[in-house]
């Protein structure tokens, strides 16, 4: 009996642990049969569409399929974009071919956007072919998400993360049309992607009992209720929308993840697991950014990078320093249509603001330095404008015995100067330049009477009817897309030679260094709004002399919309049909970007 009774023990024992493992090993790939078995749907909604192309149905059911489709993607766009951003880039980024300056090659557009662009605004009946062999690829995407959900661990730090990044970007792109240009559709998508948030916060009966998890489905709930009335993206009240509801949310999750004791993922990512807001002053790692350590900034670095930037021992003969092209009362720009050389003779193109210029993945105009680091060494040697020599530079400032001294302490080595060091030092001081402390920011951070009607009415048209979100993404109001700054852009925009707008401006813009792209001629970095108050004239050659005029070539189309030949412009040549009154509350939202101080 006792051997039964041993035996009995030992099998409850083992049964009790298989169960545990069980449970154990639940844990662990729920989330993995939850994505599967949303990716089953995802594929069978991309079937019901290349059936539909295949026997040739009409085209508001092959649009009905197409849009089942893409709200089958967006449910799981959270897990996509996360932990699969290549699959997330090719299957639903823009519907332009993609640079890959590794290959020195464009890669031809793919995805969702391009089968878009068959169906809107007109079904091209003349294209079914290209039509049904892109939809047959969004099959092959679905594919690679299912081996990858099969085998990859998602924890529910990574996912709550994840869930947060979501918010992040339906607030920067989602609700902003940038995914949806041709078929207008991001609140109908923007109901999916906050449904998808929801269900996997309601997924874990473990969160579900959470009063957070309870505040936040009230949120999520209004959130897509609001989008269900599919609303007009020219009246939608975008700034209400994100502070009320989607702010809220991504700080929510945040909440939820210090409530359930779950250890954030604070490396050194571009947003840290720990940041709750888009719009905090450091929701951008700023480090991120950088190749390692070695680089980052401190106080130190910046204090000297400051002393040398206003030094014109840089230059040749001791011209000019870097501060008399880069003025800090005119955000670090210098007023003039085109930059001046040491002969104050006229240069090709405008001097750009330095505010921000730490967070763009190419530096000029024509983004043909990787670094600020690089950047600041083409200016020193460059002939027209310092004509400085590094390795002199380097020996003056070596035999100086207060640089000396200062480069010892905040390098922390008695070495000679090197010039990575100089170059270092004054990138440390013009990654300094980014402060976030606009009116736009305060109001965003709670202060409601930071911006007038006027500015808040601007935001809306900035982010709606205009378009110009598409482009210029929060919070950075510049070309590095949200939410994981991964890439800059650059735009064909058609700019005319002078204000008269009858000729192309000639400047060849990043093609001059890419030459076998010919896709890239005439395109430019896109640089920050903020501080652009301050920063005129506008475009690259300076061509613009108010903000207003910059509005009304966008109003009119671009270079296309002037009647000019453009070979692939990127901004759309259709007029925006903006009022001067619409113009004037775009220029003062954008004018509330202004920083308040300087650190």
């Amino acid at each position: 009996m006792k051997i039964i009774k041993y035996i009995g023990i030992l099998v409850l024992s083992i049964t009790v642990l298989s169960c545990n493992d069980k449970a154990k090993q639940y844990e662990d790939i729920k989330y993995n049969d939850y994505l599967l078995s949303k990716v089953d749907s995802l594929e069978s909604k991309i079937d019901d569409l290349i059936k539909n192309v295949e026997v040739g149905r009409d085209s508001i059911t092959i649009r009905n399929a197409f849009i089942k489709s893409r709200l089958a993607y967006k449910e799981i766009e959270w897990a996509v974009s996360y932990f699969l951003p290549h699959t997330s880039k090719a299957i639903n980024g823009p519907a332009l071919d993609q640079l890959d300056l590794d290959e020195n090659k464009f890669i031809p557009a793919e995805g969702f956007q391009v089968v878009e662009e068959y169906l809107y605004p007109t079904f091209a009946s003349s294209q079914e072919k290209d039509l049904l062999l892109d939809s047959k690829r969004l099959k092959n995407f679905a594919h690679t998400m299912r081996k990858n959900f099969e085998v990859i661990t998602i924890s529910d730090a990574l996912v709550l993360e994840a869930l947060k990044m979501e918010v992040f970007q339906i607030t920067a792109l989602g609700i902003t049309g940038f995914d949806t240009p041709a078929s207008k559709l991001q609140f109908v998508e923007a109901t999916a992607s906050l449904q998808g948030v929801k269900n996997v916060l309601t997924l874990s009966k473990k969160w579900g009992d959470k009063e957070s998890v309870q505040q936040l489905t009230v949120l999520l709930d209004k959130a897509i209720e609001i989008c269900k009335q599919n609303p007009s993206k020219t009246t939608f009240d975008y700034l209400e929308f994100i502070t009320t509801y989607l702010d809220p949310v991504s700080k929510g999750i945040v909440e939820l993840q210090k409530e359930l004791g779950i250890p954030f993922n604070d490396g050194n990512q571009v947003v840290k697991g720990s940041m709750a807001s888009l719009f905090d002053e450091n929701a951008v790692n700023l480090n991120a950014f950088l190749p390692d350590s070695t680089y980052y900034l401190t106080p130190a670095k910046v204090a000297l990078g400051k002393e040398l930037f206003f030094d014109n021992k840089l230059s040749k003969d001791g011209a000019r320093s870097c501060a008399d092209c880069h003025h800090s009362d005119k955000a670090y720009s210098d007023g003039l249509k085109t930059a001046l050389d040491l002969k104050g003779k006229p240069l090709q193109r405008n001097t750009p603001s330095l505010n921000y210029a730490a967070y763009y993945h190419g530096q000029f105009w024509d983004m043909r330095s990787v670094t600020l680091e690089s950047q600041s060494s083409d200016v020193i040697t460059n002939k027209d404008e310092m004509q400085g020599d590094l390795k002199e530079i380097v020996e003056h400032l070596n035999k100086t015995n207060h640089y000396k001294k200062k480069f010892e302490t905040v390098y922390k080595s008695d070495k000679d100067i090197e010039v990575w060091q100089l170059e270092n030092a004054l990138a440390s001081f013009i990654r300094s330049l980014s402060v976030f402390n606009s009116r736009f920011d305060q109001y965003m951070r709670g202060d409601k009477m930071a911006m007038n009607e006027q500015e808040k009415r601007g935001f809306n048209l900035f982010v709606g009817k205009a378009q110009c979100a598409t482009c210029h993404f929060m919070p950075l109001f510049n070309g590095t897309v949200p939410p994981y700054f991964t890439n800059s852009e650059q735009e064909v925009l058609g700019v005319p030679a002078d204000k008269g707008g009858k000729m192309l401006d000639a400047d060849l813009g990043r093609f001059v260094y890419n030459t076998d792209l010919a896709q890239l001629k005439h395109s430019f970095k896109t640089p920050t709004v903020r501080n652009i108050g301050e920063s005129g004239p506008y475009m690259h050659n300076g061509v613009y002399e108010t903000l207003e005029e910059v509005m009304d070539f966008y109003n009119k189309g671009g270079g296309l919309g002037l009647g000019l030949k453009v070979d692939s412009q990127t901004l759309p040549e259709d007029k925006l049909e903006l009022t001067t009154q619409e113009i004037g509350g775009i220029v003062a939202f954008m004018k509330a970007l202004s920083d308040q101080s300087k650190k």
